[in-house]
């Protein structure tokens, strides 16, 4: 089985684009999708799927999905579900689950109150990012920026989780994203993943 703990994919289109997230379920040999996109139609369809494995990382998935109405009580909120058979794996990246890679990415930032403030990011993940700054914040403030990671500009927004004192001034903030659209997510991603080539190329 490919799969070994495995509850979330992003499924994308013929286009390359994301398509839609989805829940996974395994049973046995065989994998189902189910969504809570309700703009779906029924299609059988060969695609790629980056499914989201805690023990091994993103799997970008080459797949056949036989996309369909949802018949099972669930159908309310995921009235799309999907029958997927993985034809192939294409790369296995992230093998841990929040993969950080370091770098230097100057940040002009919005409080949720509007005030504005300068920072550096230090290492960045799909799920965060380490921000130092002199700025103070405390655990659950937010804050927003914007940048390029790789496929135009992309808005983020933050939440601290922790802070620390830095030696000569400042702060240090361990931060989550929240609330990240589809696109965002993907451009994090992929960015990270690309950031952790050039890293094992050097």
């Amino acid at each position: 089985m490919t799969l070994k703990d495995c509850d979330g994919c992003l499924v994308y289109g013929t286009d390359n684009r994301p398509l839609s997230r989805a829940r996974v379920e395994i049973s046995g040999e065989e994998v189902h999708l189910y969504f809570n996109n309700s703009k779906l139609r029924s299609i059988r369809v060969k695609t790629v799927v980056d499914f989201y494995d805690r023990q091994q990382g993103v799997l970008r998935s080459f797949c056949e999905l036989v996309i369909k109405r949802n018949s099972l009580p669930s159908r309310q909120n995921e009235p799309w579900m999907a029958d997927c058979e993985i034809l192939n794996v294409q790369e296995i990246f992230q093998r841990q689950k929040d993969l950080r890679v370091k770098v230097n990415i100057s940040a002009e930032c919005m409080t949720d109150k509007g005030w504005f403030f300068s920072g550096t990011i230090q290492n960045i993940s799909a799920g965060g990012l380490f921000l130092v700054t002199k700025h103070a914040m405390k655990p659950n403030d937010r804050f927003s920026f914007q940048h390029n990671f790789s496929s135009g500009p992309q808005k983020i927004t933050a939440k601290v989780l922790r802070v620390s004192a830095l030696m000569g001034g400042g702060f240090g903030y361990g931060c989550q994203f929240v609330n990240m659209s589809l696109d965002s997510e993907t451009a994090v991603r992929k960015f990270v993943y690309t950031k952790q080539k050039e890293k094992l190329r050097k």
